[in-house]
Parts: structure tokens; sequence; C-alpha cells
């Protein structure tokens, strides 16, 4: 079976948690990181992956099997609603909306 080619949008904490649950995982594989802090630049070339600055960046690239968005809270329906558009999946870190009206 072929691994699972998942992005990490947002590589703060809980990002870089998603991507240690990925590398124990033999069913998928970290596929690129997203994230506009320059340090996240490092990172992704300390785990040889692709980096992008924004998700638009990673879908016009590329068609990753699935999104782990961990991005800040406010930004999270933007990002999902990106991947939807794509036709890629989503896992949205809670909460999926900043606010009810969103939601």
């Amino acid at each position: 079976m072929t691994p699972l080619r998942i992005a990490v949008a947002g590589a703060g904490q809980i990002g870089r948690t998603h991507m240690a649950l990925i590398d124990t995982s033999a069913e998928c594989t970290l596929a690129a990181i997203v994230d506009p802090a320059p340090a996240s630049i490092l990172l992704a070339q300390a785990r040889g992956v692709p980096h992008h600055a924004s998700l638009a960046s990673l879908l016009a690239a590329t068609r990753p099997d699935g999104v782990i968005i961990s991005t800040p809270n406010p930004l999270h329906v933007g990002n999902a609603l990106d991947c939807i558009a794509h036709g890629v999946p989503a896992l949205i870190e809670k909460p999926v909306a900043h606010t009810l009206e969103e939601g």
C-alpha cells in the first residue's frame, strides 16, 4: 500500500505534534509544510519536504492526499474551504471555526 501524502498547514506546536504522529505511521508520510514563518523553511529543509508559505501555493503546485489544518483559529474556515475547492480532504484542528457565524 502506498502511504497517504499528508501536508501540514501550520508549523507551530500543534502542527509539529501532527508531524510527529505522521512520522510514526506506516500509512502516511509528510508531503509538505505550509507556514509563512521563516523558521518553517528550515523545518521543511530539515525534514526533506517541500515548503509553501501559503495553502494556495501548495494547492497550485501539488495535490496531497490530505491536509491537516493547524493554523491559527481565525484561518481554519478559509483554509478548509480552499482544500474543499481543490478536492483535498482536510482534518481541521478545533475549533473548526473562530465564530459561530463562520461555522
